[in-house]
């Protein structure tokens, strides 16, 4: 009986036992959550102490603050590069009980997603990063933090040739001083106080989007002289718009010409970069010529024209809008807007026989450059003096009569009666017509 007695009371124990450790077990379940950690890994080693880190360090472990994780960066530098990967990125890392890590962040770039958020910071300032598990959401703050989201577009002006206007290089971090606000009428504007007098000041446009973080740099430039101390606004009407930039201001002098350096023409013709040999001829104030010789009929020739200058290039790149190109027409001479679409746009032609010679022309006389509009350009065939765009036997017979004093060219056709290249006009240049006519 005794020992029945003390079976029962081992056994109650037993069940006792394994109540308090069920109930224990119970207990660390439940403090599971409350023993999660959380911090940041980020791809910037001076901000979370080690780039894309998942360690738990005294740099990047959130604090709790209620039902919210926070973590506060002290004065954290201006940081910010030209590429899109260069901004500041990072994710929020829960580390479990249980040894596994849960990462959370938003994005996509070029179709490709991965978990971060991006911000740069645009002057020195406290960076806090706030993280609420409930919803997921990740905020950043900070009085020069900009942060990026898909409806993220932003503008600010710069001096591309100077420091008038704080920034005297593309990839330096933007100020905040630098950014544009948009007005009830659609344009963009920024102010600058007391700009000292100074000739040539170029302004340029950056944007600011949420993926490329520079969607586009070289937005439609303008040049402007400030004769007396003034203030001077900015204003740009929008990425999508003809007139492009402006400035206003009681010294200020917009310049609607552009400053020319040296003009080449760059692409198959020669060479895709400026040298001697495909530098233009100035033949009046703003009309540079081009003569290219022994070119062939299988070839699409690409060109550009380059404008060199001691601070910054201009370009432009003939635009034919009909299927098949016509020579001895004025056609269109597009503004490249920025060095990347500089990369895509470039006009063509090709010549209808073999062992050709052409003579292309800029004309930049009524060009506008507040709207980058009015430059033309055309390419002529040599040995094209009834100026049709075609070479015949008329051409040879007009020819002729001019050389025999019954009729007289104009300055054009004179300029393309030179058909082999000699210098001179005379007779060889009118059997050489012939002989193209008979190919």
């Amino acid at each position: 009986m005794k020992i029945k007695s003390i079976s029962i009371l081992l056994s109650v124990l037993m069940i006792f036992t394994c109540i308090t450790s069920l109930a224990t077990i119970g207990v660390s379940a439940a403090d599971t959550e409350d023993e999660t950690v959380y911090t940041v890994s980020g791809n910037t080693e001076e901000i979370f102490g080690a780039e894309w880190s998942k360690e738990i360090t005294e740099y990047n472990t959130m604090t709790k603050d209620g039902d919210l994780y926070t973590i506060t960066f002290k004065d954290v530098q201006p940081q910010y590069g030209p590429n899109f990967s260069d901004k500041i990125r990072f994710k929020v890392l829960a580390h479990n009980s249980n040894g596994r890590i849960d990462e959370y962040g938003d994005g996509s770039s070029f179709g490709m997603t991965y978990y971060h958020n991006s911000f740069r910071v645009c002057k020195t300032c406290d960076v806090t990063i706030t993280f609420d598990p409930s919803t997921l959401d990740i905020n950043i703050t900070g009085d020069g933090v900009r942060t990026y989201d898909t409806n993220t577009e932003r503008y600010y002006a710069y001096s591309m040739n100077c420091d008038t206007f704080g920034i005297d290089d593309r990839n330096d971090p933007y100020p905040l001083s630098n950014e544009m606000t948009l007005g009830d009428d659609g344009v963009y504007y920024v102010t600058f106080k007391n700009v000292q007098p100074q000739k040539n000041i170029l302004i340029n446009i950056s944007e600011e989007v949420a993926e490329a973080i520079v969607g586009s740099t070289g937005y439609n430039y303008c040049g402007i002289d400030v004769t007396e101390p003034c203030d001077v606004t900015v204003y740009f009407s929008g990425r999508f718009s003809d007139k492009g930039i402006w400035a206003e201001g009681d010294g200020v002098v917009m310049k609607t010409k552009p400053e020319i350096g040296e003009m080449h023409l760059i692409g198959g013709l020669s060479d895709n970069s400026p040298v001697e040999s495909n530098k233009m001829t100035q033949t009046d104030d703003y009309v540079f010529t081009y003569r290219a010789d022994k070119l062939t009929a299988d070839k699409n020739y690409y060109f550009q024209f380059y404008n060199v200058q001691e601070n910054h290039n201009d370009m432009w790149y003939g635009v034919n809008y009909d299927s098949v190109f016509e020579f001895g027409t004025d056609n269109q001479a597009a503004f490249i807007f920025s060095d990347y679409a500089a990369l895509f746009q470039k006009g063509s032609f090709s010549v209808p026989f073999d062992n050709a010679s052409v003579l292309i022309t800029l004309d930049l006389t009524s060009f506008d450059y507040v709207s980058k509009q009015n430059a033309t350009y055309r390419i002529d065939l040599f040995g094209d003096i009834c100026n049709d765009g075609n070479i015949s036997v008329t051409d040879a017979t007009e020819l002729q009569k001019s050389l025999a004093s019954i009729t007289s060219l104009n300055d054009r056709q004179n300029s393309l009666a030179d058909v082999n290249g000699d210098g001179q006009v005379n007779i060889k240049d009118v059997t050489a017509i012939q002989q193209i006519v008979v190919q």
